[in-house]
């Protein structure tokens, strides 16, 4: 599979809901438990040093020359 800058974005997005705890893993409905995903901070961090590692060269943050570089 071929991962896009929005996959890292939103895998990043998931981390963070993840470690303030407001990302949503199971709903109760009556007598009914449903899980969407039984994941771990381990299991989306290893996701995003692989989608980091198979975009490679081509992500690039956004800079700005007003925001350092070559003394300008």
């Amino acid at each position: 599979m071929a991962y896009t800058t929005t996959d890292l974005t939103n895998i990043e997005t998931a981390i963070k809901e993840f470690i303030a705890g407001t990302r949503v893993g199971q709903v109760s409905i009556g007598d009914h438990l449903i899980k969407f995903a039984d994941v771990t901070l381990a299991d989306l961090e290893r996701l995003r040093t692989q989608i980091k590692s198979e975009i490679g060269t081509y992500y690039s943050p956004r800079t700005y020359a007003k925001q350092g570089g070559r003394g300008y």
